[in-house]
C-alpha cells in the first residue's frame, strides 16, 4: 500500500521562496505559492521561464539552491515516500533504448503501488501504441503518448505533465485531455499541467499558476484568470481615459488607433464610457491574459536594463 502522508501536515505543495540557479544564472529567484491536493493546475509562462524546473525541484529530481519545498509536510528531496506518490513525465523523458513499450510497461508499475493495468491496456489501444516497438524508434508523438499512459496509469497522488501533448494531432489530443478527466473524476488526485496550448486546456484546469520573471506573477482560479484582464481598442485618447491608473500589460499602435491590454475587470462605467467615445471592449483569453503578463514582464526587465546602464 501507499504510505499515507503525516495528517499533521496539510494536504498538498508548499513552495517558500524556491530559488534556482545553474551557474550564474538564476531561473528561479523567489516562488511562493501553496496547491491544496485533489486539484487540476496549469503552470503556465513563457518559453524559459523555469516550468519544467520548478516540476522538477517539487518531485525531488533536482536540488533547488534556496527555500524550502514540502509534499504533504515531506521534503521530496531523496524521499522514497515522496518518489511514491509523484510521477513527472516530461518532454526528455529517457528510456533503456533497449526497451520495447510492452519492456517499459511492465518495469513501471514496480515504482508505483497505485499502478492501474487496466488504465495502461486502455491507453496502449486507444493510442494504437507498438507494444514490440523499440524506445529509440518510437515517433515523437508514440513517445508523448506513452509518457501520458504511464502518467495516468500510475495513478500517483501528484502526476505532472509536463507539455505532454507534443508530437499529438488532435485526436490524440482529445484523447489525452478525456482520459484525464475520466481518471480526475473516477480517482481524484493533484494533476499538474504546463502548457502553451492554453485555451486548448482551459476547460480542463480549476487553478493556474503563471511564472514570469522568476516569481508566481498570478496564482488564481481559471475564471477569476479569464476576468483578470480586457481588451480595450479605439482612439489613443480615450483610451487612456478609461485605462485611468489600472496597469497595462500591452499596448499596439496601429496609426491614431490604440490597443491596450488592461489588468483589472470590466467595470459598468468602462462598458458607458466605451459607448460614448466608440471604443471597442473585449475579453481577454487565457493564452492572452498569460502572454501579456510575459510581454510585460519583458518590458520591465528592459526597463530596468535600461536605467542601470
Amino acid at each position: 500500500m501507499t504510505p499515507s502522508p503525516p495528517s499533521a501536515h496539510p494536504s498538498g505543495i508548499s513552495l517558500n521562496h524556491v530559488t534556482k540557479n545553474f551557474g550564474r544564472k538564476q531561473v528561479l529567484t523567489d516562488v511562493t505559492a501553496e496547491l491544496p491536493s485533489g486539484r487540476i493546475y496549469g503552470l503556465l509562462g513563457s518559453n524559459g521561464v523555469g516550468k519544467t524546473t520548478l516540476m522538477s525541484l517539487i518531485c525531488g529530481h533536482q536540488f533547488r539552491t534556496g527555500g524550502r519545498i514540502l509534499i504533504d509536510g515531506i521534503d521530496p528531496v531523496e524521499n522514497p515516500m515522496v518518489l511514491q506518490r509523484t510521477c513527472f513525465v516530461h518532454e526528455d523523458q529517457l528510456y533503456n533504448d533497449s526497451f520495447s513499450v510492452r519492456d517499459i510497461l511492465a518495469v513501471i508499475p514496480a515504482f508505483y503501488p497505485t499502478w492501474s493495468a487496466e488504465t495502461a491496456d486502455r491507453l496502449v489501444t486507444r493510442f494504437r501504441l507498438p507494444l514490440d516497438t523499440k524506445s529509440k524508434k518510437l515517433s515523437r508523438g508514440q513517445r508523448s503518448a506513452l509518457a501520458i499512459t504511464l502518467s495516468l496509469a500510475s495513478r500517483a497522488a501528484y502526476t505532472f505533465l509536463d507539455e505532454p501533448y507534443l508530437g499529438l494531432d488532435a485526436s490524440s489530443r482529445s484523447i489525452l485531455y478525456d482520459e484525464l478527466l475520466a481518471e480526475y473524476a473516477a480517482h481524484p488526485r493533484t494533476f499538474i499541467i504546463s502548457t502553451h496550448l492554453i485555451d486548448e486546456v482551459a476547460d480542463l484546469m480549476e487553478e493556474v499558476v503563471v511564472l514570469e520573471d522568476g516569481v508566481v506573477a498570478v496564482q488564481t482560479d481559471v475564471d477569476e484568470a479569464r476576468a483578470a484582464c480586457f481588451i480595450v481598442r479605439g482612439r489613443e485618447a480615450e483610451v487612456r481615459t478609461l485605462v485611468g491608473d489600472r496597469e497595462i500589460l500591452t499596448e499596439r499602435h496601429l496609426g491614431t488607433i490604440l490597443s491596450a491590454t488592461v489588468r483589472g475587470a470590466v467595470t459598468p462605467d468602462d462598458r458607458t464610457l466605451a459607448e460614448r467615445t466608440h471604443l471597442t471592449i473585449e475579453a481577454a483569453s487565457l493564452q492572452e491574459f498569460v502572454a501579456a503578463l510575459g510581454l510585460h514582464a519583458l518590458d520591465e526587465v528592459a526597463r530596468k536594463t535600461e536605467v542601470a546602464s
